[in-house]
């Protein structure tokens, strides 16, 4: 009898806890992403509204991107970038982040072209990458450069060299194999393929 109680008891752990903890950086996310203006509307408007700091973020955002959309405000954005990424220590930070949420936004999405295995950190073990640019060789050799992130957080990685021998295709789209980072491998099911017409030219 003990060992049912201990299984359900389990089980039901196993259904809980992922909600749980699911619904609390829902919440924490959404309470971090309310507070950054909610004090300045507070005082503004005179009323505490919960989601409205929110709201007043979002639209700052789109508002934001239609205006660096159009001409005047890619270069100041273009000057503000080359400005913070050009001072020392803040560049170190700033630049890496940049290129990498900037091959992640769809308007950019050529920057991360296929999902890619490798062997990485060492012959014999494989890792998830992405491939960066394909249009080079080093010393005359059929090269391609890939993105190797770390998980969970894609914004870290190693970039490697390698031939294009070396590297096998997957059929996965970028986002998938974002999603198979992030999740620590968790969201990769079924048998996963290989793109054959890439492999096979190989």
């Amino acid at each position: 009898m003990w060992k049912k109680i201990k299984k359900w008891f389990l089980s039901g752990i196993a259904v809980v806890l992922p909600v749980a903890v699911t619904v609390f950086v829902l919440i924490w996310l959404f309470n971090l992403l309310d507070g950054i203006l909610r004090s300045l509307i507070d005082r503004i408007f005179g009323v505490n509204i919960p989601g409205l700091g929110l709201l007043a973020l979002l639209i700052i955002i789109f508002l934001i991107g239609m205006f660096t959309s159009n001409f005047v405000g890619r270069k100041i954005t273009g000057w503000f970038e080359k400005l913070i990424g050009n001072i020392p220590l803040i560049k170190a930070v700033y630049n890496p982040i940049r290129k990498i949420i900037s091959g992640l936004s769809s308007e950019k999405a050529d920057s991360f072209q296929k999902v890619v295995l490798v062997e990485f950190p060492q012959k014999g073990r494989k890792s998830i990458g992405f491939i960066t640019n394909s249009n080079f060789s080093v010393d005359e050799k059929d090269n391609i450069s890939v993105f190797v992130p770390t998980t969970p957080n894609p914004t870290n990685g190693f970039l490697i060299i390698v031939d294009r021998k070396d590297v096998e295709v997957l059929e996965m789209t970028v986002n998938e194999g974002l999603n198979a980072v992030v999740s620590i491998g968790s969201a990769l099911e079924g048998d996963i393929k290989y793109e054959k017409e890439e492999n096979e030219t190989k």
